[in-house]
């Protein structure tokens, strides 16, 4: 049928390029079936015949370009002749270079070139993996809603990774740095490229600065607004005549908004207006009491990747005892040992009825979270802090900070409970919270501009916010988030810090939301929930419904200091997008708030009272110069920190006893 097409289509016609191709794919497919060299010979004729045809500039170049490409890329696995493979690597080139094609048919081009490129030359694979992580930003851009830029971003989760393992094989960790930060949580950068302050523009240049405000906060709505997307359903005429108007005024004001940068670029200052921050840029923003480390996971290879203050290189120890796969095979037994535990709620202590939703059912027989915690110990956490020092004798009492940006499996287990828990004969019990207080960040870029904003010390800018759900509609009783609020207040108000309480059927969606413009610090005692399906929805459940994670991206809370989510699954990303952070306290790092208490799963109901209380008692007072009281957040970590531990000295090393202190986890400054 497709050789009938192209016989009866005469030369000139303008099918006629499209009908080769389309010959050509049929014989490469025959090929496939019968490693006939003749076949995949006259795919590779049509092919080249379909590009002569083809001229410059056309949409669909760099679609016939990459199709020749995978024919003769075919062939040389077949026949391994080299002028096959230089001609394959040349076809990816030209094809993910295009200024005219698709994005994604750029992007298919560049992976197989950046596939084939490390057999040629360093400079070719530092450049492929360059085209990647630049279409990334492209294909995922603010012209999408943000649910459907997360469902496109499954399918790159892995390009930024595998990016940065191939720059760290040819030792340019500087490299890695910038790709993963570019490639990495592309939704959280471009939502807060969205709400940058223009502070300098608007000090030098207002008219320019207005213009981009408004355009931002136009393609910010636009990117908000609700999905029109439904799987299966036709919608009518009416309705797609105007999704189709929708879509050009909003490639419109993104097309005005890049014309828009290219001017403000063109300023003497500006040059670097909203670029992607170089290595030595980002290095600068390290804290000078802590060290960054990223984890970086691949298929190839896993590393760690280390920055510290004064330090102008990054510093690489290659994981060499780690592989993706044995990464990835301990969060799954992990996932597998909370499954059944209904580990996926906040859970009460009741052991006279074992039917009661949400009651832990203690561990399993032959559970190993002891084996996955000394795993990351032994090969990841203690060859860390060996070559950073921590392990030496130290003078000063105060432990260091160390802020951990995992990637791949990496960000589904627990890395600050890294240590022996039940020693051998060999060896003697060790934790990584001897030696250094953990953080995690979603990427470097974020703690940056958490760290560049102070408070804001105003009178109506101060106090925590406490909400208490002890009966949720729809969810299991959990009695104590009241006791835990009640507790918490008293600290609070006895050391003159604002504070308003809304419990039970008083915290309403509207009620909370609104009020989190009020107060720089929010505490949440309620149920929580991670949606694996649609992360986005991910939820805070209050009594009339549930806030979502969607809801609260859209936040902009210029005085938010500190949230506390006293709840479950508040740090717990979707599986499928390990590279995007799509948990509830990368929300509230993109809404604003400096520092986030959260939880890697379910919380005990029992003994969440005692951290909370036990952590703001460790937070010290902030009085600014007009006598306004509030928390110094800059000790959150600590204060979490010396809570969690004392939970820890507590209970004891049990398996079930390490699983209800060990999901505590930090975000931010």
């Amino acid at each position: 049928l497709q050789q009938r097409a192209v016989d009866l289509t005469p030369d000139g016609h303008a099918e006629l390029a499209c009908r080769l191709h389309n010959l050509g794919v049929a014989f490469q497919s025959q090929f496939e079936q019968t490693g006939n060299l003749d076949e995949i010979a006259e795919s590779i004729q049509l092919k080249q015949n379909s590009v002569a045809f083809t001229p410059e500039g056309h949409a669909g170049l760099a679609s016939w370009h990459y199709s020749l490409a995978n024919s003769f890329f075919a062939r040389f696995q077949s026949t391994q002749q080299p002028t096959d493979l230089l001609l394959a690597h040349s076809g990816y080139h030209t094809s993910a270079m295009s200024v005219t094609a698709p994005p994604t048919v750029c992007l298919k081009s560049a992976r197989m070139w950046a596939q084939l490129s490390s057999r040629f030359s360093q400079s070719e694979t530092l450049a492929a993996h360059d085209r990647v992580i630049e279409l990334i930003s492209i294909i995922a851009g603010i012209e999408n809603t943000s649910r459907r830029r997360h469902e496109l971003l499954k399918e790159l989760s892995h390009d930024s990774t595998k990016a940065a393992a191939a720059a760290l094989s040819v030792n340019q960790p500087s490299k890695a740095i910038e790709w993963l930060e570019s490639g990495r949580c592309v939704v959280w950068n471009q939502i807060n490229q969205l709400r940058t302050p223009l502070d300098d523009l608007q000090e030098q240049h207002p008219h320019l600065a207005d213009r981009f405000m408004l355009l931002s906060k136009q393609l910010e709505h636009l990117g908000n607004r609700a999905d029109p997307h439904q799987h299966g359903v036709e919608l009518p005429m009416q309705a797609q005549i105007s999704l189709e108007a929708e879509a050009y005024n909003h490639l419109k004001v993104a097309k005005g908004r890049e014309q828009l940068l290219d001017t403000i670029r063109e300023i003497p200052g500006f040059e670097s207006f909203l670029r992607p921050r170089d290595c030595a840029d980002l290095i600068r923003a390290v804290s000078n009491n802590g060290v960054i480390i990223i984890i970086n996971s691949d298929d190839e290879r896993c590393d760690a990747i280390i920055l510290v203050s004064g330090q102008i290189e990054p510093m690489h120890i290659p994981l060499d005892k780690f592989s993706h796969d044995r990464a990835q095979t301990l969060a799954d037994e992990l996932q597998i040992r909370l499954d059944p535990h209904e580990f996926r709620s906040r859970y009460i202590k009741d052991m006279a009825d074992p039917r009661k939703i949400g009651r832990y059912k203690g561990p399993s027989p032959g559970d190993n979270v002891k084996g996955m915690l000394r795993a990351l110990w032994d090969d990841l956490v203690d060859p860390v802090l060996q070559f950073l020092g921590f392990k030496n004798e130290r003078v000063d009492t105060d432990l260091p900070r160390i802020w951990w940006c995992p990637t791949g499996p990496f960000a589904f287990v627990p890395i600050h409970a890294a240590g022996i828990y039940n020693p051998d004969g060999g060896s003697s019990s060790a934790c990584l919270a001897d030696y250094a207080v953990s953080s995690y960040i979603p990427t470097l870029s974020i703690l940056d501009k958490l760290r560049s904003r102070s408070s804001d010390g105003s009178i109506d800018g101060t106090g925590v916010l406490l909400v208490s759900q002890p009966n949720t509609p729809g969810q299991s009783s959990i009695p104590n988030t009241k006791a835990e609020v009640v507790k918490t207040r008293e600290e609070l108000e006895k050391r003159g810090i604002r504070t308003a309480w809304y419990n039970g059927e008083d915290a309403t969606v509207a009620s909370i939301s609104e009020s989190m413009r009020s107060f720089s610090s929010i505490h949440l005692a309620c149920h929580a929930s991670q949606n694996i399906t649609n992360p986005l929805e991910s939820a805070i459940f209050l009594h009339d419904g549930a806030l979502e994670l969607s809801e609260i991206m859209k936040m902009d809370l210029p005085k938010a200091d500190l949230a506390f989510l006293s709840a479950c699954q508040t740090s717990v990303g979707a599986r499928n997008l390990p590279e995007e952070a799509v948990h509830l306290a990368a929300g509230m790092l993109t809404a604003g708030y400096r520092s986030v208490v959260a939880t890697m799963w379910s919380i005990s109901d029992y003994h969440a009272p005692e951290v909370a209380e036990t952590f703001y008692k460790c937070l010290m007072n902030d009085e600014t110069a007009g006598g306004v009281v509030g928390l110094d957040i800059t000790g959150s970590a600590q204060a979490l920190h010396i809570a969690v531990q004392a939970l820890h000295r507590k209970l004891g090393d049990s398996t079930e006893d390490l699983l209800k202190w060990i999901p505590y986890v930090h975000y931010g400054i």
